[in-house]
């Protein structure tokens, strides 16, 4: 971390990090007698912004020019609806990093208002297989970052690729990049250019990500464990080589049956109203478990459902029924409940992956990452779980019509192994927790990446630092009813950013966490954040609309 200026007593300052033009400015100015110049941010954001070019950026950075975004209203397309979503005002400096011939790493720093900084940064993870800025994105902006970040200079980057598949993952210097050394890059870049705009250097660091961008804030836990104050993991979408090669066979029984005699093809596969027709029983079969009847499936492991009651009559008449499910749709629902098993071992010896939680049929998630919106259609049009593991397979193999239902990965395991190495975070967080927080959080409905596979994880990283010491830095909530893109009837809003600052900061334990949500009466309502594996059991008496209604119950 050489040449940053750092807020922590027992480390160096190094005052290199405000770039040596500045330095020199400031020694010049205090020579004459006239106090060191005012920073840029001490004009107004739109004046500042047009003027200001950053200099002598770390890490081989160019810097490519600025550009003022007004507050601004956008419409942001969500599971077939759009939204208003507001964009904060920000001057917006953008660059790059040339890593290798295979990997440009694009990055954007957003500077608020000089009166409006609260003095710190925050780096914002993508998702997906990144390939994009998630700060210019509106979805990660509202659902990721929210008002709370605001004050925040903050910080994103494509990951080194410009395209949102995985053709580029066969570039080791791309690879790397996208594994953990953009953030890591383009936090020195982020962190020199705030010191020189504001003309102090932040006082604090912050890490948030959803998904992979929440597997990224695990990464730089482990790779980097001075980099930031403070980590944010969002339904972390770690052990993806074990999500790719574990869905072959869910994939094979969902697109790979074919026609065998007068049963069609789509018999296994289970279409949106087929899914709204699981959803309503699973919600009716397993609702109260937690105490009260509320559409949220709270007990998740005491759900034990299984759908015999919606058998169709007729499998072929009921292929393409949605008022009943074939003999074949009930064992693609048994499959996506089960533990898959694919015999290779990779990072951190761990072997198969996970489950999916219940209640996933009623978030969107089954659509949008389990079966897809069309038996028939396209590539994109197939669930994640099928698109996510062929871009892969492709990539690895060269081969553009391999897919998750042909390839063996036995075949290639230590290429698979190998893969995971770079792409999965150590276990071990012992450095980090001698300065950081990290605070991860789950929706139990989530059906893109695994919540069981996270814990096991979050275990290992407690068996080698002990429960004590895993406690004092780390915290791992759970919200019920919630899938992967924040979808659900649960409770799925909270300010974890605040909750995390308050932790670094004040030393405030976020142990009463509050997440609130909308019923589908539009009636708002609160639940608990429990730590896993607990859930809000209700108490039997008081106001079900209130969190202190309920109690984190492990059973």
């Amino acid at each position: 971390m050489a040449g940053w200026v750092t807020r922590p007593a027992n480390r160096p300052v190094r005052k290199a990090a405000l770039g040596s033009s500045l330095v020199v400015a400031l020694l010049l100015g205090a020579c004459a007698g006239n106090g060191p110049p005012a920073p840029p941010s001490a004009q107004p954001l739109a004046k500042s912004c047009a003027s200001f070019s950053p200099s002598n950026l770390p890490a081989n950075a160019k810097f490519l020019r600025t550009e003022l975004r007004p507050t601004q209203t956008v419409e942001e397309s969500h599971y077939g609806t759009k939204e208003p979503i507001t964009l904060p005002e920000a001057c917006i400096v953008r660059g790059t990093i040339v890593s290798g011939p295979g990997s440009t790493i694009q990055w954007a720093v957003e500077l608020p208002e000089g009166s409006d900084w609260n003095g710190k940064t925050i780096t914002l993870g993508g998702g997906g297989f990144d390939g994009f800025i998630p700060t210019d994105d509106p979805w990660h902006v509202k659902y990721v970052l929210g008002e709370s970040a605001l004050p925040f200079v903050r910080i994103s980057s494509n990951s080194g690729h410009d395209t949102e598949d995985f053709a580029w993952g066969v570039d080791e210097t791309a690879l790397k990049n996208h594994a953990y050394e953009a953030n890591h890059l383009v936090l020195q870049v982020g962190t020199h250019i705030a010191s020189q705009f504001y003309g102090k250097a932040p006082t604090r660091r912050y890490m948030v990500g959803h998904s992979n961008g929440g597997r990224s804030g695990l990464m730089a836990a482990s790779m980097y464990p001075k980099d930031y104050d403070g980590v944010l993991a969002l339904a972390p979408a770690i052990s993806q080589q074990a999500h790719q090669v574990n869905m072959g066979d869910f994939n094979r029984w969902i697109y790979g049956q074919g026609s065998k005699g007068t049963v069609p093809a789509q018999s296994h596969w289970i279409s949106p109203g087929k899914s709204a027709l699981f959803a309503a029983a699973e919600i009716k079969a397993c609702d109260t478990l937690d105490g009260l009847k509320d559409g949220i499936i709270g007990n998740v492991e005491a759900c034990n459902y299984v759908p015999t009651d919606l058998r169709c009559a007729d499998d072929v008449a009921g292929a393409q029924d949605d008022t009943c499910l074939t003999s074949g749709q009930i064992e693609a629902i048994r499959l996506n409940y089960t533990d898959k098993t694919v015999p290779i071992t990779l990072s951190n010896g761990m072997t198969g992956y996970e489950r999916y939680g219940r209640g996933g049929a009623a978030t969107g998630d089954w659509q949008v990452y389990a079966f897809g919106f069309e038996y028939g259609g396209d590539f994109l049009r197939k669930g994640f779980s099928y698109i996510a593991p062929t871009a892969v397979i492709q990539a690895l193999t060269g081969s553009p019509t391999a897919d998750s239902i042909s390839h063996d990965p036995l075949t290639m395991a230590a290429r698979w192994k190998a893969l995971s190495d770079t792409m999965e975070p150590k276990t071990n967080l012992t450095e980090f927790a001698q300065r950081g927080k990290l605070l991860v959080w789950y929706g139990l409905a989530d059906t893109c990446v695994s919540v069981y596979r996270t814990a096991a994880y979050l275990d290992q990283v407690r068996q080698n630092g002990g429960g004590t010491a895993f406690n004092g830095f780390a915290r791992f909530v759970t919200s019920p009813g919630v899938g992967h893109d924040l979808t659900g009837p649960g409770a799925a809003n909270a300010d974890l950013i605040t909750a995390l600052v308050n932790w670094v900061e004040r030393d405030v334990e976020p142990n009463r966490l509050v997440a609130t949500g909308t019923s589908d009466k539009g009636k708002p309502f609160e639940r608990p954040l429990c730590p896993y594996p607990s859930f809000p059991r209700y108490n039997g008496s008081g106001d079900p609309n209130k969190a202190t209604s309920f109690t984190c119950s492990a059973s």
